[in-house]
């Protein structure tokens, strides 16, 4: 047992942010929140004004408007450098594919990614933002890590932010963010290995370009 806690804590450490799913809206019970129409800007009810100050404040660069180019296609982060963690965090983080498709102009896009081939998310509700070729993507993402018989070790809610510029050849200057909005363990020892909520890390890519490798 303490060598399966072990294995799971090394898995928790480095891949605690990468997607399981994403949405746009949360269940609360029998409710929907749903996300603000978009204006332009990240809406104070999806990650407060804090925390994206202190995004701002630490390097990060959210592009706000309501023209973004269109950022369809996949794209390779590779390697990914850790910028900042408010929780001292300091693993790697394996190679990011991410892939935008189905965007409208109203803002609204469909956003997956995978970390090698061991963790994999999509996001229906993602919105993008920004002017000209800049632009920022966020949504919210649920995560949660269960045993091979259901049980769930961990759950927790983050929001993921994508920024860069649109090039020819991909997002240079690509950053990605994920803040804990909240988290929940089934006990101690899994709730020691989790961030705590209102944490976040921001990661750039090494060469300043996360690569399109297709356009879909």
């Amino acid at each position: 047992m303490v060598k399966k806690y072990k294995h799971l804590a090394t898995v928790l450490g480095l891949l605690l942010f990468p997607i399981m799913m994403f949405s746009g809206c949360l269940k609360e019970g029998d409710d929907t929140l749903v996300l603000p129409i978009p204006d332009g800007k990240i809406p104070y009810s999806v990650i407060p004004k804090s925390l994206q100050d202190s995004l701002t404040a630490n390097g990060f660069v959210i592009f706000e408007g309501m023209t973004p180019p269109t950022i369809n296609g996949t794209y390779l982060s590779s390697p990914m450098n850790l910028d900042y963690a408010s929780d001292s965090y300091q693993n790697l983080f394996y190679d990011l594919y991410m892939t935008f498709s189905n965007q409208t102009a109203r803002g609204k896009v469909r956003y997956s990614e995978s970390q090698r081939d061991t963790i994999n998310g999509t996001s229906f509700f993602a919105d993008v933002i920004g002017t000209d070729s800049n632009f920022t993507m966020y949504c919210y993402q649920n995560i949660a890590s269960c045993g091979n018989q259901g049980d769930t070790f961990w759950r927790c809610t983050t929001a993921t932010i994508v920024s860069g510029q649109l090039v020819e050849g991909g997002i240079k200057n690509c950053q990605y963010s994920n803040i804990v909005l909240d988290k929940w363990a089934a006990n101690d020892y899994f709730s020691s290995q989790m961030p705590d909520e209102g944490t976040f890390r921001i990661w750039s890519d090494g060469d300043s370009l996360a690569r399109k490798i297709s356009n879909k």
